[in-house]
């Protein structure tokens, strides 16, 4: 029964961050979330008692996934490199997790979501990047400028993905964003990187 329960709270979860990311948290319904997942607007109740409690999980767990991703990002090509892998790793969940996608839209949605999705990818990101002062081998950009460039490719990225799911892309062609924004970064990242120092 547990089981049984866990799965339609997942469903719900799932339906309701489909909801959030087409339409936005104030025109979604708690009934059309339960038809998308195949149940009641009482079952949804059940679980979540208001519609700002189902948004709390959804944006929870874009939040997790998105952290773990960052999480796996191999750190051994340098501290700019790494900063642009994190960003592209931000990238894939956008396409491949809709938890994500959701959790950036109720980041714009409402005032109440703490942390915010943006901030825990861009802070990480800046950790990053702040590594690269004072680095001898190379002289790479202004830190505060390679955030401020990834922050505004990541949000076209998301746009991009978003306007590709309500399209119906398939999967395989929704990958091209990513695709794109590696392609990108490695044009830019000569220029980012700067000259090499001599020692």
């Amino acid at each position: 029964m547990q089981e049984r329960a866990a799965r339609t709270r997942q469903a719900l979860v799932l339906a309701a961050a489909r909801e959030f990311d087409d339409n936005g948290y104030a025109a979604a319904s708690l009934a059309d979330i339960g038809k998308a997942a195949g149940t009641s607007t009482g079952a949804v109740t059940f679980h979540f008692p208001s519609k700002a409690s189902l948004a709390d999980e959804v944006h929870a767990q874009g939040v997790a996934v998105t952290r773990h991703a960052l999480q796996q990002v191999d750190h051994q090509a340098g501290p700019l490199r790494s900063a642009i892998s994190m960003a592209g790793a931000v990238v894939r969940c956008l396409e491949n997790d809709v938890t994500v996608c959701a959790a950036a839209r109720l980041d714009r949605d409402r005032e109440d979501c703490a942390p915010t999705w943006n901030s825990v990818w861009s802070t990480a990101v800046q950790q990053e990047l702040a590594k690269t002062t004072g680095a001898s081998s190379c002289a790479p950009a202004e830190p505060s400028l390679v955030l401020s460039l990834v922050v505004y490719l990541v949000r076209g990225a998301e746009v991009d993905v978003r306007a590709q799911r309500r399209r119906g892309a398939p999967e395989t062609q929704a990958s091209s964003v990513s695709d794109l924004f590696t392609q990108m970064c490695e044009m830019l990242l000569p220029a980012l990187e700067g000259p090499r120092v001599r020692e």
